[in-house]
């Protein structure tokens, strides 16, 4: 019943029903039981789920203990427990520990299941995302190339998960400076997106900022406004006017058309993004100042042409 209850989001129901069986499996079987522990473990995915980190490493943690006092410690439930771990970690920003986890369960789905099958390109994946988080940019790349090579291979060149390892791709290559590769690999996961899906996914609009990106830092003008153009419809359409995701595509809008000298469609965009930002995040918050130094800086711009006249 758990997992329909959390399917349905009904997380609290999901949690009272595992907490019920977990007091029946302890009494009925102790402490160190299997079935205690595949309680603990979707508690743990429970508590994940509702936010409550340091909650679902404990129940993780339990899981663990009884997994490698009952089953071989190289298990496949194991390197899911040890893949669970890395996950709660990286979100606690527990980045080295969750890296040492990551890697445990890799090493024994190496072992177990060799080295092609789809369990090494999302074990590969998550150490390429813990590594970019670390700033590891090249161990971050040659993670993602292998996760990659083996979706490729699996699932062909059309699928969301090829996608998602394009955009991941891309990013570090973006970050390595190596722009023309970030470009080639965000087309390709927009390609994909555009190919597989509604023109007006967000996906699609997380393709087109990044390309967007790209071609400002190629300097781009253009074409990077018309890649924010379309993140800014999808945006609108799917968030909403006031959502601060639209806020940051006004933004990054303001800041082209102020490279480009349309200086009043500029201010228009940074206008924009200061309202949603102010009635979403209060006065005194960095984003808000960010917009706001932008404006006086374009005032000042302003100014200036006035006085030369």
């Amino acid at each position: 019943m758990a997992c329909v209850y959390q399917g349905l989001g009904n997380l609290e129901q999901a949690k009272e029903d595992q907490e019920r069986a977990l007091s029946i499996y302890l009494k009925t079987f102790g402490p160190d039981h299997l079935n205690v522990a595949r309680c603990y473990k979707k508690l743990g995915f429970v508590h994940q789920v509702l936010g409550k980190l340091k909650q679902a490493t404990e129940y993780h943690d339990r899981t663990l203990a009884i997994y490698l006092k009952k089953l071989d410690p190289d298990h496949l439930d194991v390197a899911t427990c040890y893949s669970n771990l890395g996950f709660v970690h990286r979100d606690l920003g527990n980045l080295e520990q969750a890296k040492e986890y990551y890697d445990r369960a890799l090493a024994i789905r190496l072992k177990k299941l060799g080295p092609d099958h789809l369990h090494l390109a999302t074990c590969y994946s998550k150490l390429g995302e813990v590594h970019r988080a670390l700033g590891n940019w090249e161990q971050a790349r040659e993670y993602y190339d292998r996760a990659l090579a083996i979706r490729l291979k699996k699932l062909g060149s059309d699928h969301h998960d090829v996608a998602l390892c394009y955009n991941q791709l891309g990013s570090v290559h973006y970050n390595l400076g190596n722009l023309d590769q970030a470009k080639e690999c965000f087309v390709s996961a927009l390609a994909i997106n555009l190919e597989k899906g509604d023109p007006e996914l967000v996906k699609v609009a997380t393709c087109s900022l990044n390309l967007g990106s790209v071609h400002c830092a190629l300097g781009n003008w253009e074409q990077a406004k018309e890649y924010y153009d379309r993140a800014l419809a999808i945006r609108l359409k799917k968030l909403g006017p006031d959502h601060l995701d639209v806020a940051k595509c006004y933004y990054i809008l303001g800041s082209v058309h102020h490279e480009l000298g349309n200086l009043e469609q500029a201010k228009e965009y940074y206008d924009r993004a200061l309202t949603i930002r102010l009635k979403k995040l209060g006065p005194n918050h960095r984003d808000v100042s960010t917009v706001q130094h932008e404006l006086t800086q374009l005032e000042h711009i302003e100014m200036n042409s006035i006085s030369r006249k």
